[in-house]
């Protein structure tokens, strides 16, 4: 049995409504209506209050293949994710502390190429890091579209930097 038809049976036997248990568990009717559709799945903390409210173990309402416990475990999945979102601006505060250290004749004769090393660092992570969320929601089509706008934005980027340190350099 889904939780949606299980909150709604519970729900029924103690003869409340949806406002009614709405109150007891801190969220709104309509949100009780959607869980009871199937519409949406109630947070882990709901479902901790849904527990005591109905005074069923946990086990009774999380049946292993429920959409709650994998909507848990995709959360779980995207909060693993968070790591891999530093490696960019740590990378990054390496690259500006190399440029603080180094001699000035290297940093000013290779800044192009810092700046540049730090903004792939920033992008590829960005970039990686929003493909996996993507794939976990099942958008990967979606991610590849905008992964192209964003090359197209990229390369013009680096074509107006491109053109203006020409042009500095001429001055």
């Amino acid at each position: 049995m889904e939780i949606s038809q299980r909150i709604k049976m519970e729900r029924q036997a103690a003869k409340w409504t949806q406002d009614q248990l709405a109150d007891k568990i801190f969220v709104s009717k309509r949100t009780i209506s959607n869980w009871e559709t199937g519409k949406t799945v109630p947070d882990i903390e709901s479902v901790l209050h849904l527990s005591k409210v109905f005074q069923v173990s946990l086990d009774d309402l999380l049946v292993a293949d429920s959409a709650v416990v994998k909507e848990i475990k995709r959360k779980e999945k995207i909060a693993n994710l968070t790591g891999l979102y530093y490696i960019g601006p740590v990378l990054t505060g390496i690259i500006l502390i190399l440029m603080m250290y180094l001699p000035s004749a290297i940093v000013h004769g290779g800044i192009l190429y810092f700046v540049t090393a730090a903004l792939l660092t920033n992008f590829i992570t960005l970039s990686s890091f929003k493909w996996k969320i993507a794939r976990l929601k099942g958008e990967e089509e979606k991610f590849h579209k905008e992964m192209k706008r964003t090359k197209i934005a990229g390369a013009s980027v680096v074509v107006i930097t491109c053109i203006f340190l020409i042009i500095l350099y001429f001055i």
